[in-house]
């Protein structure tokens, strides 16, 4: 099966962006007229770790991707495509974090609502970035860590700042390196009742070490901080293996989130920015199990520099 053409011409000679060569490669030219025609077709791996594999052998190939002629009209032109409940809930969410960073002047600095503000925002466009299955949500998702892991310093969230790092290395770069990363995602289900134990000893593990670790520092929100760490790599470890499932435990970890920042608002750590915005991704989760465009629905997506192909 085809999977990606590449198209050049006496005065563009070379591919328009780098696509992931995952396992076995296929290509084929020829001429009609004036252009030439380069297809290539490949078997995908069924896991994520084989596409980071790629990347990383293939760096500078892959660093060419950013900023070529036409990147960021692409990039902003994929934002057409987003559904009207997606817009609805970028709208929904500015109009509320205006509102709070206002009335937060008054419980915190207005440098820490500044970042609130810019942090709550960037991220709910990363996450219906990631819904719409755009490639713009690696610049939404590294802007936005960046933000939320500042503003989990400063709360002494620490566990939520490691998540925010964690996200911006193992993730948001490689979103942005490479443009096809979302590209025919093919997930598939884990099993049985014996899938979902070997993540939840996966899940304990990983809550008692991470319990254990940022207890020793002192961690003021320990018990929602380190679930929410937990949960969220839990959750990471699925998508690395292109688990349909990872979706409940995204769902879990924007409830408990909700719990972190609202905890930490009562106690005076923060204004409610961010529990606003996780009320949005928590409405963006519902929407990915029962929306017309959502996760487990067959779409058309966006793929290339506005080339599109059935997912």
């Amino acid at each position: 099966m085809i999977n990606r053409a590449f198209f050049t011409c006496p005065h563009f000679q070379r591919p328009l962006y780098y696509s992931p060569l995952r396992q076995n490669i296929n290509t084929r030219s020829c001429k009609l007229g004036d252009y030439h025609y380069h297809i290539l077709w490949l078997e995908k791996s069924d896991y994520m770790f084989d596409q980071y594999k790629d990347v990383l052998t293939h760096l500078p190939q892959y660093s060419k991707n950013i900023f070529r002629p036409g990147y960021f009209s692409w990039l902003v032109g994929q934002m057409k495509n987003w559904s009207t409940f997606s817009w609805y809930l970028v709208a929904f969410n500015f109009i509320v974090q205006v509102v709070l960073m206002i009335q937060g002047w008054a419980s915190v600095p207005v440098s820490h609502s500044i970042i609130s503000f810019l942090s709550a925002n960037l991220s709910v466009l990363c996450v219906v970035g990631i819904s719409n299955k755009s490639a713009i949500q690696g610049w939404f998702g590294l802007t936005s860590a960046v933000f939320i892991a500042l503003n989990a310093y400063l709360a002494h969230n620490f566990a939520d700042m490691t998540l925010q790092i964690f996200y911006i290395i193992f993730l948001d770069l490689f979103c942005i390196l490479s443009p096809s990363w979302n590209d025919n995602v093919k997930v598939h289900s884990m099993g049985g009742v014996k899938g979902w134990l070997k993540y939840l000893l996966l899940f304990v593990v990983l809550w008692g070490l991470i319990y254990y670790l940022y207890g020793l520092i002192n961690d003021p929100r320990l018990f929602l901080d380190s679930l929410t760490l937990a949960i969220s790599l839990t959750a990471a470890v699925m998508e690395f293996n292109l688990l349909r499932q990872q979706y409940y435990l995204w769902t879990l970890g924007s409830i408990i989130t909700i719990g972190l920042w609202l905890q930490t608002a009562l106690q005076g750590a923060a204004n409610y920015a961010l529990v606003a915005s996780y009320l949005v991704f928590l409405l963006n989760d519902l929407y990915a199990f029962f929306g017309s465009q959502g996760w487990f629905v067959k779409q058309e997506v966006v793929t290339g520099y506005g080339q599109k192909e059935s997912n």
